[in-house]
């Protein structure tokens, strides 16, 4: 995918979406990233959504633990803490919603760089993505108020990272 930075480079785009989503939508406060990897964690569930440009196609994430991700959901809903905890079918359309929103606040970072960025459907997942020989992951481990969070970026690989 071409760009300025290319798609390995958005990850910076992709923290900046989600935190100003966790303060807005979420209720959540501020976001820390707390570290960057290549995989996320094994345990962790989540969301994914495809976004398709012209330019090519990118996946962007968000994942955390099954009561870091009933947290999301709570707060997207605007839970008390005192209402009881949500179906995991609710949890999962959720945390769909979640990343739903961060994909449009992504496109508006992207703009000036992306022409025509499109958004597919917010799938839930059990487990990491991994990276493979035409793709490649980033990750960044944030902190959102105290759920502990993954924030993934999957990309296309470049000959040069081959």
């Amino acid at each position: 995918m071409s760009g300025t930075g290319g798609a390995s480079a958005w990850l910076g785009d992709l923290e900046a979406a989600f935190g100003d989503v966790a303060q807005t939508a979420l209720g959540k406060g501020e976001m820390t990233v707390t570290g960057r990897t290549a995989l996320p964690r094994p345990e962790y569930q989540g969301a994914y959504i495809g976004l398709v440009s012209p330019q090519g196609a990118v996946q962007i994430g968000v994942a955390s633990g099954e009561g870091g991700c009933q947290a999301l959901a709570r707060g997207l809903l605007g839970m008390d803490p005192a209402d009881p905890p949500l179906p995991p079918a609710e949890v999962a359309d959720a945390v769909c919603e979640v990343i739903n929103i961060v994909a449009g606040a992504f496109k508006a970072r992207l703009r000036d760089r992306v022409t025509s960025m499109h958004m597919g459907l917010p799938t839930f997942f059990r487990g990491p993505a991994q990276p493979t020989g035409h793709t490649a992951v980033d990750v960044a481990d944030i902190r959102v108020g105290d759920i502990p969070a993954a924030l993934i970026l999957v990309y296309p690989r470049t000959h040069a990272e081959e």
